[in-house]
């Protein structure tokens, strides 16, 4: 038997001795947390073997991805959504990317060594609660998960490392699900993805009598999943599980609705008027329809290239791609099958029979059915006429010029329509009052991008203008000529509009500030300022200003290099320096009493995050467990009034610290926080903070003093908690 001396020698050999990945204030921290787990147990004396090992899926959280974990620990999210093509070989998919902890596992690692395993299974999810059991995917059932981790050594791309069980305490594991795995095999081909369809539970395959894989129009070329992680010990004892439910789109079939309308319909009417007019061989581009369907089209495929990009490369273009999806996709279900309702009198049925079956019995349909509004399409229908050539004085090729104002009347009839199928959308894709305006932002400054792309090509009248003519009809402003400017008011007199590009940019955020009103009233929307999308968000706006900083901000935000007609990825530049973090955190208030030691980790574990101009870094009344230093920029602290307005009460400079209550206690945010331009921050989790108040649990008294004295400050009076409240909700938050 020992005696305490001897016992007072191992211990601090124990501790002295190296362990891979851990330093001396992890040792202590991980030792501080264990004595607190006996303490906790009803017989200090019982063996962690005893103990039932868990798993933890780690949730999604908007704004954040899987690589974020490697960034800065603490500050990972497994991703919800994925990306499959039932299209050609070598189609872009994304693998789904899902993080997840595995606790008390004492005793079955060193020196217990006993076996355990974790496996994953998949399951498709009925669309309709109610109608059908989760149905579960052929070879995706059971599989056997290596231990990986995200890993930046690819930054900045995703990468998966090998890793070990072993370190199961301090690390966030990675499971990665490709979806190639939820589609059947190929007609003929006995290897390859997935599974053959005839293998799937009978109950989907009856719900697709319009094809052989899950992902057809009649399962709303989307299935939802539910992904289950499952601990097994000793070969095949279950333990534990966790589950997490994901959405995959099919990317070969999103945009195939509007694609129908632009290959067959559009085309279709235009030879029918053709022929009523006489105009031999007129190209499909004079239709009245053809620019708001190619715009719109081309649009919907640059929102999509952000999500590709945000999912596969973990870009952070979108706070949440997964709620665009939905609003992106309802929206063309109930514009197209609108619009295929409207036309069917006169022209073939755009739906095969199979679909027309589903679109008209399925209850997954059902919802859509009942809102979809065939009179509006009726009406937006009946401007296509376009305006034959009468002279040669207004001629522009075979047809007049005011074919342009027939554009702009159908323009403007379909956008009022589409913009209400967009509420009904944004309804059944479900309410995001947390990064909608953010979302809002990326989708307009893509309809601006489609417009200015095809521009010449949606409106081929503009081709017979000389150039000084085209540029002023394209770009002219309402009341600016040359270097003067007259009122708007003085100037509409005499018939002066804006060109082709400011009307389309400023109808258009007029519109989707509408809508964004209408939502907001309803709570299926949020947004920070009396507009959702102010004149700042624009990109023509900035450029016909003349303000390229800007022009060149919003378009890095949204991941493309500078410039106007940038069209290249943004490349992204190397990360800040662990160094270049420890100093600023040195100038921070907060971290006063930590050490240069203790301030070096927390570089470590800090995660730099670029912000463009007016998006959103916290948000009133959510609750947080991050703190936030301000590296470049500015930001404005705003707090929302009774009356819903919002009122900036503060600008913040560079070296600025915010979020540190919410980061030590676990409170709600007292304010929104907005970037006023391109911004960089470093934001701090609790996990990153945690082991240090493990390791030195004075630093909590110290800490709560500080909060106490800069509450105090903030509010000018005596009402705030003291440093002992503060101090016991950082020590109950962090250590629990």
């Amino acid at each position: 038997m020992h005696n305490p001396r001897d016992f007072k020698k191992l211990f601090k050999r124990l501790l002295l001795s190296p362990v891979a990945g851990m330093s001396w204030e992890d040792k202590l921290a991980f030792v501080r947390a264990y004595m607190r787990e006996l303490e906790s147990r009803k017989d200090p004396m019982e063996e962690s073997a005893e103990l039932e090992p868990a798993i933890e899926i780690v949730p999604f959280e908007a704004g954040r991805r899987p690589l974020d974990e490697a960034l800065g620990p603490g500050l990972g999210a497994s991703e919800h959504a994925g990306l499959v093509s039932t299209a050609a070989e070598g189609a872009p998919t994304d693998d789904l990317c899902l993080l997840y902890q595995v606790k008390d596992l004492y005793a079955y690692v060193a020196p217990f060594h006993r076996t355990f395993e974790v496996r994953m299974s998949v399951a498709f999810l009925p669309h309709v609660e109610g109608h059908g059991a989760p149905c579960p995917v052929p070879g995706l059932q059971g599989v056997v998960l290596e231990p990986r981790v995200v890993s930046a050594a690819a930054y900045p791309f995703p990468a998966i490392a090998d890793a070990s069980w072993s370190e199961f305490y301090k690390t966030v594991y990675a499971a990665t699900l490709s979806p190639e795995g939820l589609l059947p095999r190929r007609e003929g081909s006995a290897e390859g993805r997935g599974y053959d369809w005839s293998e799937v539970d009978a109950s989907l395959r009856a719900r697709t009598p319009d094809g052989a894989d899950p992902f057809t129009f009649a399962n709303l070329f989307h299935q939802k999943i539910r992904v289950t992680l499952a601990l097994h010990t000793d070969g095949s004892k279950y333990v534990a599980e966790d589950t997490i439910e994901a959405e995959i789109y099919d990317t070969g079939r999103f945009g195939s609705l509007y694609a129908r309308l632009l290959e067959r319909l559009i085309p279709a009417d235009t030879r029918l008027q053709a022929d009523t007019l006489d105009i031999p061989d007129l190209h499909v581009g004079y239709h009245p329809w053809f620019p708001v369907l190619t715009i719109g089209t081309d649009k919907a495929m640059l929102y999509l290239h952000a999500i590709r990009q945000d999912l596969g490369e973990q870009r952070r273009n979108l706070p949440d791609p997964a709620w665009l999806l939905r609003v992106g996709l309802y929206l063309e279900l109930l514009t197209c099958l609108g619009i295929f309702e409207a036309v069917r009198a006169e022209h073939p049925d755009l739906l095969s029979p199979a679909e027309r079956q589903v679109f008209e019995k399925s209850p997954v349909f059902a919802k859509i059915r009942e809102r979809i509004d065939v009179a509006a399409w009726r009406r937006v229908w009946a401007t296509r006429e376009i305006v034959p050539r009468t002279s040669d004085l207004l001629a522009a090729g075979p047809v007049s010029f005011a074919n342009l104002l027939r554009k702009q009347k159908a323009t403007l009839a379909f956008l009022h329509a589409h913009h209400e199928d967009l509420k009904h959308a944004i309804a059944l894709a479900g309410p995001n009052v947390e990064n909608a305006q953010e979302t809002w932002h990326r989708v307009f400054r893509d309809a601006e991008r489609a417009v200015l792309k095809n521009g010449l090509a949606a409106f081929p009248e503009l081709g017979w203008l000389d150039k000084r003519t085209r540029d002023f009809a394209m770009w002219h402003q309402r009341g600016v000529f040359g270097s003067y400017a007259l009122p708007e008011s003085v100037t509409g007199a005499f018939g002066d509009q804006d060109g082709v590009f400011p009307s389309a940019c400023r109808q258009y955020r007029q519109s989707m500030n509408e809508v964004a009103r209408f939502a907001r009233e309803r709570g299926l929307m949020d947004h920070t300022g009396d507009e959702c999308i102010p004149r700042t968000a624009s990109l023509f706006e900035a450029y016909m200003r003349g303000d390229s900083s800007l022009v060149d901000a919003l378009q890095r935000r949204d991941g493309y290099g500078g410039g106007l007609d940038a069209a290249e990825p943004l490349s992204l530049g190397p990360e800040p320096t662990h160094a270049d973090i420890a100093a600023l955190l040195r100038r921070v208030p907060v971290f006063k009493p930590l050490t240069d030691r203790e301030v070096e980790r927390l570089a470590q574990k800090t995660r730099p995050v670029v912000y463009g101009p007016h998006d959103r870094v916290v948000r009133e009344g959510e609750r947080g467990s991050s703190l936030f230093v301000l590296a470049s920029g500015t930001v404005e602290v705003l707090v929302r009034q009774q009356s819903g307005q919002d009122v900036a009460v503060a600008t913040l400079e560079r070296g600025a610290v915010f979020g540190e209550v919410a980061l030590l206690t676990g409170s709600e945010r007292i304010a929104t926080v907005r970037t006023t331009c391109e911004s960089t921050l470093y934001e701090i989790s609790k996990q990153a903070l945690a082991p240090i108040i493990e390791s030195r649990p004075q630093l909590v008294v110290e800490l709560g003093l500080l909060i106490a004295t800069r509450q105090l400050d903030r509010e000018g009076r005596m009402r705030q908690s003291g440093t002992e409240g503060v101090a016991s909700r950082i020590r109950k938050f962090l250590l629990g």
